[in-house]
């Protein structure tokens, strides 16, 4: 598994324009989706997680299971 501050990183630059946009809710980027900015399953907040898009969901859960 990718270390978890490259995680955040990945989804931060990947998903630049979401952030921008529609993503400025999540303050801070992908890092409020988990809890103390720890990027792995154990500290994903499900309900963040569960209001973004399901095409960034699906990648986070592809980040999180080293399938990439």
């Amino acid at each position: 598994m990718k270390e978890s501050n490259d995680i955040i990183e990945i989804l931060d630059n990947r998903y630049k324009a979401y952030l921008e946009d529609d993503g400025k809710w999540l303050n801070e980027g992908f890092r409020n989706i988990f809890t103390e900015g720890e990027a792995n399953r154990e500290n994903l907040k499900t309900p963040v997680y569960l209001m973004l898009p399901e095409e960034i969901r699906d990648y986070v859960d592809q980040l999180l299971s080293g399938n990439l």
